[in-house]
């Protein structure tokens, strides 16, 4: 009976730990956009544009260039600028496609100042420069520019020809050193007009499967068509060829400009994409599964921010169940309504927004830094001068270390990490003062505490999560 007993109440406790199962889309915590997903040896590597601004400062600005990477897709982290000794505040980097990997060197096809280049590295991670220099990069010269224009995203044959795809649906050969373009550049048939940007290419099972987008706000969405003679066409347009499109129900919006990626041995398929997020370059990074018909065709991916979890079984430390911790800050930046913006022309859309306007709410509470959902965050408000976020575990514990995610980690941080057994005297446990760029920030050898408190000193005062190990 006592065994029975045991049985029942771990059946119980692990429906209990399902139902609390957190989301996992965004599957990155931080503001992320145009992702590509590259595998290399062991790990998966995120190559995206780095989102800073907001509804008001639009596409005007965005952060460091970075590369994130991971083990298992739950755990992300990145070290320090991926393409150094290039003032990213004056130039503009975004949207890097696909990676290449040959004779261990690595290929980054990515638009900087309007035009896509061409860059190099030893590692997955950079450091990268461009192929054909300058070292010192004014914006003016452009030796290694392959396509004068955005969104270039390589794809290797079998044979090893390589093609390019980019904006406006161009695509084109790229000679045998992937420098420039080689004969003619077609205009890709689809069924859907106007502006269209984000285009990649897949090959699966003979099958070769060219998506682009349509719209570019809340009205983000992706078509595809298919070839089974080459990455150039001809191609057919399957009957249900917009395959993402915004689920207003599930609050999901502008599922935009993103990339498919299969892990090394399996025919499982993966769509990772930027969504809305609160507007302007304040987008996020989702990823749900891709399947197949039987004749080759895609079912349409359903979205949601459940995501797809790990891809690859790594044993990794469990963080604390922080679920009745309370958590204070500084100060809350104000609640935001969010409408979902149009951007197409409804008659060149297959998906519209409704014609009445739809919005979300958002909120920035000290407590969303410990809900584990990379979608909400702690955020102060911009006025605030003392920055700070603290953490109250209820009792005193013995604590190992922190892992934190700021907002806007890819234009750096400093802090100062106190604790306390008793919330009055205060011992510090680590100063960062010099301004660092990674993600997470962590705290070690934190010793016993009850309350942990995050001093801001430079970088954006918010925190996606904080995580604390035993």
């Amino acid at each position: 009976m006592k065994r029975i007993f045991l049985v029942l109440f771990w059946l119980v406790a692990a429906e209990l730990v399902s139902a609390q199962q957190i989301d996992f889309n965004p599957f990155i915590p931080d503001n992320l956009a145009d992702p590509t997903i590259v595998q290399f040896g062991d790990t998966f590597y995120c190559y995206a544009t780095s989102d800073v601004g907001d509804i008001e400062t639009d596409l005007a600005f965005s952060g460091n260039p970075v590369v994130w990477k991971s083990k298992d897709f739950v755990n992300w982290s990145f070290e320090g600028i991926c393409f150094p000794g290039i003032d990213w505040h004056e130039h503009k980097y975004w949207a890097p496609g696909r990676v290449l990997e040959r004779d261990g060197k690595y290929y980054l096809f990515v638009t900087v100042d309007h035009v896509t280049q061409l860059a190099v590295a030893d590692s997955p991670e950079g450091p990268f420069k461009f192929i054909n220099g300058p070292e010192n990069y004014t914006g003016e010269e452009k030796p290694s520019m392959v396509i004068d224009d955005i969104d270039g995203c390589p794809f290797i044959d079998d044979d090893g020809q390589g093609y390019i795809f980019w904006r406006r649906k161009k695509a084109s050969k790229l000679s045998v050193d992937w420098t420039k373009l080689e004969g003619e550049t077609i205009d890709i048939p689809t069924q859907w007009n106007g502006y269209s940007e984000g285009p990649f290419m897949i090959k699966r099972k003979g099958i070769y499967y060219y998506f682009y987008t349509m719209g570019g706000y809340a009205d983000y969405q992706n078509g595809y068509l298919m070839s089974k003679e080459s990455p150039l066409g001809p191609f057919v347009t399957p009957e249900n060829d917009v395959i993402i499109s915004s689920d207003l129900e599930k609050q999901i919006w502008g599922p935009g400009h993103g990339f498919a990626f299969s892990p090394k041995g399996t025919d499982d398929w993966y769509f990772v994409y930027l969504e809305y997020g609160i507007g302007g370059t304040s987008r996020q990074v989702y990823c749900n599964k891709m399947e197949f018909n039987d004749d080759g065709t895609l079912k349409p991916i359903q979205l949601d921010r459940k995501g797809v979890g790990a891809l690859a079984k790594v044993k990794t430390e469990k963080p604390m169940d922080l679920s009745k911790a309370v958590a204070t800050a500084s100060s809350t930046k104000t609640p935001m309504e969010v409408e979902a913006r149009k951007w197409g022309d409804p008659k060149q859309l297959k998906y519209n927004l409704p014609v009445e306007p739809v919005y979300r709410h958002h909120e920035f509470n000290p407590q969303d830094a410990i809900d584990n959902s990379n979608y909400t965050r702690w955020w102060a408000r911009p006025d605030d001068t003392e920055k700070w976020w603290q953490l109250d575990l209820g009792k005193v514990e013995k604590l190992d270390h922190l892992d934190l995610f700021f907002v806007h980690p890819t234009l750096g941080h400093a802090f100062i990490c106190e604790k306390s057994v008793d919330g009055e005297n205060w011992e510090s446990v680590k100063e960062q003062k010099e301004l660092a760029i990674r993600s997470p920030h962590k705290v070690e050898k934190i010793g016993k505490a009850r309350y942990l408190r995050v001093k801001i000193l430079e970088g954006q005062a918010g925190i996606w999560e904080a995580k604390l190990y035993q």
